[in-house]
């Protein structure tokens, strides 16, 4: 089961951040997830949230303020405030933390609430550094999927799901995620059967599961046989691993 740390290693330091991606690349784990938006003059920014102020102390949308701009906001947990490494990244950011490892990217491309035409300046920095191999692109707008599809269908892609209603159009999520012709299903903990994974094996899908947080469920996900977990706690995942 492979790991990808959720945020970085976000469960002990502020999660998106160059401190918490640099602390998760210290953990035996296969990949990190991480969350992209746009800022107002067009750069990749890495926030989880539409708006800044769950995170960092400020108000307001990202897509509404400039990079420079974005780089003055503090860290909003009292012990990272001061910490240069806790303000808002940029995608080359991070791509450069990563080059030189054999880590693979999970990019969320968050268009749920807000569309950036962010499809192709994603594809672009990819092909920049050469990062075709290590990268899977992921989104709950399974239309921005089918965009990036069509601007790239070389690329892996991982159809993100929250509840039933995302794959309401068919009868269940695999044949829903067939359709979109991606490489994974990227699915919540709450809808995960060993069922699913059954299916989705056999029809040639990857399964993903998040956010995996707890001893128990991690040995769920081990037992179900999912081919990788999103967890806050890289550390705690690779414990239970070995003990299986």
């Amino acid at each position: 089961m492979k790991v990808f740390a959720h945020r970085g290693a976000s469960g002990d330091y502020p999660e998106n951040t160059i401190l918490a991606f640099d602390k998760a690349l210290t953990f035996d784990i296969y990949g990190i997830e991480l969350d992209v938006h746009k800022s107002k003059d067009g750069h990749l920014v890495i926030i989880h949230d539409e708006d800044i102020q769950r995170t960092f102390k400020g108000k307001g949308l990202v897509v509404d303020y400039t990079l420079s701009e974005l780089k003055k906001f503090n860290c909003r947990k009292f012990e990272f405030i001061e910490n240069l490494d806790c303000k808002i990244p940029t995608l080359r950011e991070v791509f450069e933390l990563i080059k030189d490892t054999d880590i693979i990217l999970n990019i969320e491309a968050k268009t749920d609430l807000i569309h950036y035409d962010i499809e192709q300046d994603i594809i672009d920095i990819i092909k920049e550094y050469n990062f075709e191999k290590k990268v899977l692109i992921s989104s709950f707008n399974h239309k921005c999927i089918k965009i990036f599809k069509e601007l790239d269908n070389n690329l892996k892609y991982g159809a993100l799901y929250y509840s039933e209603k995302d794959y309401s159009s068919e009868a269940n999520v695999v044949e829903h995620a067939k359709k979109l012709g991606v490489y994974s299903i990227n699915i919540s903990k709450d809808l995960v059967t060993k069922e699913i994974v059954d299916l989705a094996h056999e029809n040639g899908l990857k399964v993903f599961v998040y956010t995996i947080n707890s001893p128990i469920l991690m040995r769920k996900m081990i037992e179900y046989n999912v081919d990788g977990i999103f967890s806050d706690y890289p550390d705690l995942t690779n414990e239970i691993r070995k003990k299986y």
